[in-house]
């Protein structure tokens, strides 16, 4: 019998693992897992540590956890049920398995949002091909960075997610905010509390932080990219991704590039005596800064960013709470702006209250690995006002760089988690060897850290 509460945190590399574990005043804990994944394009190393996890978990909960979470479908949150599917479907089983209510096949406007979201990928997929045959290579890259959250050949995150959904003993419960707070049986230590995914439609699709709501990136006046998937969606017709116009006013390519006015002007077939650098007045061969057949095309990588932001809107949000002290341990998966900024509004028979259990929050997972947009300031982090906070950073800064997302975490994002914490801020990729290594940043921390070379466990 144990009456700590222990949060691990597996250091698979950039994507979230989590293990819980909750005293129940018996011999058996409550273990509950959230999420198991890892960014596509990681090295066979990192994918062999997230099989790792998985076979720890299994290890430490006896193949039997009480809850499986997956907060929303993104590989580097939900790959691991692929990647470890054949361990985890002999090994592990779930009493209970948690999905936002964005995932309720049942759920009519569900099946909206996940039926925009398919066709938005799918162009986005055929926005890449293009882009690279346009020889817009670089911007092809980081759009396929993006759609690469969504899976590939061998492995979507619907495949992911619907293994999940098999380790479940009964039915998937799909959690709604706003619900009464959850009480499980046998576990009266704790109690569960929705926030997100909200039901508000324009803040699922609202991404970044309003100006001054943000930490070091603010999205401008408003601070809402205007996303509509139904508009990415029109952009592929039956034949593929839909050119802005229509054939019959258009010349073939392989036409354009033999006949003579196009191959001087466009395609640099010959010099054109009357074709100048305006720089220098020399004559130019290279006439392909003229051509834009594939301008049209570079709204591919804002349209990737907001599909991207506006599925992690879709992350469900719990705010798990220790009965005795009231202190709450907060999971928010990859929520963005519009996420954090409907728990504002939630309030509960009883007086309980979105910003109230912000205000007790002594642990924060944070958000989209600490990107600009994944932690609210004012209407967020500044209302964790608990001296024991503490945090956790699910991130991997080298795989981040690679995939050309140099700021992440955001430097002014992690300063400040430090400063509210006390220094008790820790990241997948941290590089102490022990818990003594610690030594003054965590001084004031109640609770003992464990550090392995898989994991980082908190208990408190």
């Amino acid at each position: 019998m144990d009456n700590t509460v222990r949060v691990r945190m597996y250091r698979q590399g950039l994507g979230d693992c989590f293990l819980l574990t909750i005293p129940t005043g018996k011999a058996r804990p409550f273990y509950m897992m959230i999420d198991c994944g890892i960014v596509l394009g990681s090295s066979t190393a990192a994918v062999d540590r997230l099989r790792a996890a998985v076979a720890d978990v299994i290890k430490t909960t006896g193949g039997e956890v009480d809850v499986l979470v997956a907060t929303h479908e993104h590989w580097d949150h939900v790959s691991g049920f692929v990647q470890a599917w054949d361990v985890l479907k002999d090994q592990l089983k779930a009493k209970n398995v948690w999905l936002a209510w964005t995932e309720d096949p049942a759920d009519k406007q569900a099946a909206k949002l996940r039926a925009e979201r398919r066709k938005a990928e799918e162009a986005m997929r055929m926005a890449v091909q293009r882009l690279a045959l346009d020889g817009s290579v670089r911007t092809a890259e980081r759009v396929e960075s993006l759609v690469a959250f969504f899976g590939a050949t061998g492995g979507s995150t619907a495949d992911a997610l619907g293994n999940a959904r098999k380790l479940g003993v009964g039915k998937p419960r799909y959690r709604e905010p706003g619900e009464p707070p959850i009480a499980l049986p046998g576990v009266e230590a704790v109690r569960f509390w929705v926030l997100g995914p909200p039901r508000d439609e324009k803040l699922i699709k609202k991404s970044n932080p309003g100006k001054g709501d943000g930490y070091g990136l603010d999205a401008g006046p408003g601070g809402s990219q205007q996303f509509l998937m139904s508009a990415m969606a029109e952009t592929v017709d039956a034949d593929g991704l839909a050119a802005p116009f229509d054939e019959m006013y258009s010349i073939p390519l392989a036409r354009a590039e033999k006949v003579g006015f196009f191959g001087e002007r466009y395609f640099g077939a010959t010099v054109d005596e009357g074709i100048y650098d305006w720089k220098d007045g020399s004559a130019v061969a290279d006439q392909s800064w003229r051509r834009i057949d594939g301008t049209w095309m570079e709204s591919a990588e804002t349209m990737a960013l907001q599909l991207d932001s506006a599925t992690n809107n879709t992350s469900l949000v719990l705010a798990i709470e220790i009965v005795a002290t009231r202190e709450v341990l907060l999971f928010p998966g990859d929520a963005q702006a519009g996420n954090w900024l409907s728990w504002q509004g939630l309030k509960w028979e009883g007086g309980e209250t979105g910003p109230g259990l912000l205000k007790r929050t002594v642990f924060y997972k944070v958000g989209h690995h600490g990107s600009h947009n994944a932690t609210l300031k004012e209407k967020g982090l500044e209302m964790m006002t608990s001296p024991e906070l503490v945090a956790m950073i699910p991130v991997d800064h080298e795989m981040a760089v690679k995939k050309r997302w140099g700021k992440m975490p955001l430097p002014d994002l992690v300063s400040r988690l430090r400063e509210k914490t006390g220094g008790r801020v820790l990241s997948v990729d941290d590089t102490v060897k022990s818990a003594a290594e610690l030594g003054a940043e965590w001084k004031g921390f109640a609770g003992e850290v464990t550090v392995t070379d898989l994991y980082f466990e908190l208990s408190f």
